[in-house]
């Protein structure tokens, strides 16, 4: 019996070393994929476009989305809200190409270089979209009610760069968190904004939680980009 208790006793010491822990140095110092680091720059672009009616910016948007090929995340989300206020505020369209090139031509006001730059992008994105299915990063969009959170299942492969974009519409703070399928936090990005970057290295491969906090009183949608 003592030799049983002690042999319990040595496994719940052990657990922590089975869990998938947050390394520290690899989630700090590995560099975003090209892939990420352009999506990173599409949706800046886009929102700087927005706010400030800039044709060049919307286009400079769709093109980099369009060089950049992505498919559907294809993890259902499982979504959660507190119950608080979802609040009124001015909704800009889904940053597709299609949608960032129609209002750049808008707010082009006629200008032929702008037009033909557009044009470009246009006939590229028709040209991409034959290619057939991509090998690239899986995307998807998504909306989080006020003080409310969105859950996925993803699973990630052993001893391979793991990475998780968030990129929200601008109005609220959202905080991004992974687990593994024992619970325990893996890393995560609670820095002020709506812009989040987890990068790690999965010990095993397996099922991850990916969870997207939004910390705001009125609802965010957030583009969510993994590689």
């Amino acid at each position: 019996m003592k030799k049983l208790l002690v042999f319990v006793l040595v496994c719940m010491l052990s657990l922590p070393l089975f869990a998938q822990e947050r390394d520290k140095t690899t989630s700090t110092t590995a560099a975003p994929s090209p892939e990420i680091t352009a999506l990173q720059t599409a949706y800046s672009l886009a929102k700087y476009g927005y706010s400030n009616f800039s044709a060049s910016a919307l286009i400079g948007a769709a093109e980099i989305l369009v060089k950049v090929q992505t498919q559907a995340l294809g993890a259902a989300a499982d979504k959660s809200q507190s119950g608080a206020t979802s609040g009124a505020k001015t909704e800009t369209p889904e940053f597709t190409p299609a949608n960032l090139l129609a209002d750049a031509r808008k707010y082009a006001n006629g200008d032929s270089t702008m037009i033909a730059w557009a044009d470009n992008v246009q006939k590229a994105m028709a040209s991409t979209a034959t290619r057939g299915v991509t090998t690239g990063p899986k995307h998807g969009i998504e909306t989080v009610a006020a003080l409310g959170s969105v859950s996925y299942r993803l699973n990630f492969t052993a001893n391979q760069l793991a990475q998780v974009y968030v990129s929200g519409d601008g109005t609220t703070d959202l905080d991004l968190y992974v687990y593994d399928q024992n619970g325990n936090l893996i890393t995560y990005d609670d820095d002020w904004g709506d812009e989040c970057l987890v990068r790690w290295y999965p010990k095993w491969t397996g099922a991850f939680t990916i969870i997207v906090k939004n910390l705001g009183r009125v609802w965010n949608r957030y583009y969510i980009t993994t590689n």
